[in-house]
């Protein structure tokens, strides 16, 4: 018997009688087929971007750390501890330099304020010599005095109050600029960022060369690795080395015992670029854990690539990322998204709200525009900035709160009411949606909607929100002859007192529903037809070309 993804899948709850725990389901299991049915148990894997063959080392710091012990979150069990308090690292807390997420502080360019921590011999993989990649979160805040900022380096298990050296190999940065650096194998030509968290990655098969990725930016660089030089069961050091001080915070680390393919990569740069706010190299498609969900199309828009961060919740990588914003400061990032009305508080706070559903995505990325004179739109005196995002949507993220700080656009004035413009495309002239402020206050305009898929979406003031016409006078031409109701008994003259209608529908207690199905399941639809769209979430209405969500809207 083979299972597949077309059976019926029961989740299992734990529950403890006399001190033992047992796995049950939640509901009762109807096994009345007369053919018999067959059943099984199973169990959920995780790793990061849902890549766990040959993982043996999964470092983070929302979950597991302390500064005596970082808890490996791998199958590997491969905890980094530090006994000696002087060179423990500390937590920094979450920030939105970080993405709501906190990272760990080891310490400053100096042999004396530098921290390490480390794993004994025998770990962290199963032996020496093996293939090896490594995934990084760090914020280098300088690079040097010497040559090489270490980061995370094989063959050392000491921790005490002095510092130990790990080098076969090292992950550090080479030189001033910061180049990145499998030691002693040649460092790529990819220089980091100063005071940025970025994502770099390193990965080699014994015997080939070694390659480099930045942000998902990828350099092989010719040589050789040594078998000798892969000292990857002999310990290792997290963190400072003699004379070679990281001066850095990271917020996670990720090490497998075997070079991974392109697409594994991906999966496993989409999740970190996605928890840090980073963006990565583009043109490049963002996937979900199990390659299936392209939750970042790059080919959509190419002129929209720029500052992309995201909601995200995908169980299989543990990612819950439930407030985000860019970290891509120098191209003024005013945008946070959050899936509720807090745009301080860690991501892991408990006020805020998860999402009901696995694989579900809200990704964002912006035109890049950083102008600031406002543009005239809609009736004067109505003005949008020139900044404008784009919003792509995997299943029902519900209503999404945004933060946009307006502050830099002087155009605006304390008195001018915010507003935000939706539509499908991004001159913002088809199914334009206007959806007012909740709050706008010292320059920052709070907004609660609802994405639709594929949206573009940018801020403005002083516009109108909807026409409103006064009533038709006169007697009307028509009257209704035709009328379905639930009631016991009909009003006088019903459904002839309700003028200028085809059929009459009336019940205190029943709705009337429409097809519920989507556009896309329509095969051959004619001009005028309508639906409720089960995905889209709205009555839509075809026009003989295109189906369109039907909303409030200036027609004139």
């Amino acid at each position: 018997m083979t299972f597949g993804a077309n059976d019926t899948w029961i989740p299992l709850t734990s529950t403890t009688v006399n001190g033992v725990n047992y796995i049950q389901t939640s509901t009762p299991v109807d096994f009345s087929n007369g053919d018999g049915e067959y059943f099984t148990f199973s169990t959920f894997v995780v790793g990061p971007g849902g890549v766990d063959e040959s993982l043996r080392l999964w470092l983070r710091a929302d979950i597991g750390f302390t500064p005596n012990v970082w808890t490996d979150q791998s199958d590997g069990a491969n905890d980094f501890t530090q006994t000696n308090a002087s060179r423990q690292p500390t937590l920094i807390t979450a920030d939105t330099k970080h993405n709501f997420n906190p990272s760990v502080d080891f310490g400053n360019a100096t042999a004396a304020g530098a921290k390490f921590m480390a794993v004994p011999t025998g770990k962290p993989y199963n032996a020496n010599g093996m293939d090896s990649s490594f995934f990084m979160m760090i914020n280098p805040r300088a690079f040097g005095p010497s040559t090489y900022n270490e980061y995370f380096g094989f063959g050392g298990t000491t921790t005490t109050a002095n510092l130990t050296e790990a080098n076969f190999p090292s992950y550090t940065n080479n030189g001033t600029a910061g180049n990145m650096q499998v030691y002693p194998n040649p460092a790529s030509s990819m220089p980091r960022t100063l005071n940025k968290t970025q994502l770099p990655d390193f990965s080699y098969t014994i015997g080939g060369p070694v390659t480099y990725g930045l942000d998902g930016q990828n350099q092989t660089v010719g040589g050789a690795v040594a078998a000798g030089n892969s000292r990857t069961a002999s310990g290792a050091i997290l963190g400072g080395q003699p004379s070679y001080f990281p001066n850095a915070d990271m917020g996670e680390a990720i090490g497998y015992q075997r070079e991974l393919t392109s697409l594994e990569k991906q999966r496993i740069r989409s999740y970190l670029a996605i928890k840090y706010g980073v963006t990565l190299q583009q043109p490049l498609n963002y996937l979900s854990s199990d390659a299936t969900t392209v939750t970042w199309n790059s080919s959509l828009n190419t002129s929209f690539n720029n500052n992309i961060f995201g909601l995200a919740k995908d169980d299989a990588t543990v990612l819950d990322q439930l407030v985000s914003n860019s970290i891509n400061t120098e191209n003024n990032i005013m945008l946070t998204i959050s899936t509720t009305n807090d745009f301080i508080s860690a991501n892991t706070s408990q006020g805020r709200l998860d999402f009901l559903q696995d694989k579900t995505f809200l990704i964002m990325g912006d035109n890049n525009v950083q102008l600031l004179p406002m543009q005239s739109y809609g009736l004067p005196p109505g003005k949008i900035i020139q900044r404008k995002w784009l919003a792509q949507r995997i299943n029902d993220t519900r209503a999404t709160w945004l933060q946009a700080d307006l502050s830099r656009y002087t155009e605006i004035v304390a008195t001018d009411k915010a507003y935000m413009v939706v539509a499908d495309d991004s001159n913002f002239s088809q199914n334009v949606v206007i959806v007012p402020a909740t709050s706008f206050s010292a320059g920052k305009a709070v907004f609660n909607y609802s994405f639709p898929s594929n949206k573009y979406f940018t801020f403005g003031v002083n516009l109108q929100s909807y026409c409103t016409k006064d009533p038709a006078t006169g007697t009307p031409n028509a009257m209704t002859k035709f009328g379905i109701t639930g009631q016991s008994g009909k009003q006088p003259n019903w459904p002839l007192n309700i003028p200028n209608g085809f059929m009459a529908l009336e019940s205190k207690t029943k709705g009337f529903v429409i097809t519920r199905t989507t556009s896309g399941s329509i095969a051959n639809p004619v001009e005028g037809m309508m639906i409720f769209d089960t995905v889209d979430k709205c009555f839509k209405l075809y026009n003989g070309t295109s189906w369109n969500c039907i909303k409030r809207s200036c027609n004139d």
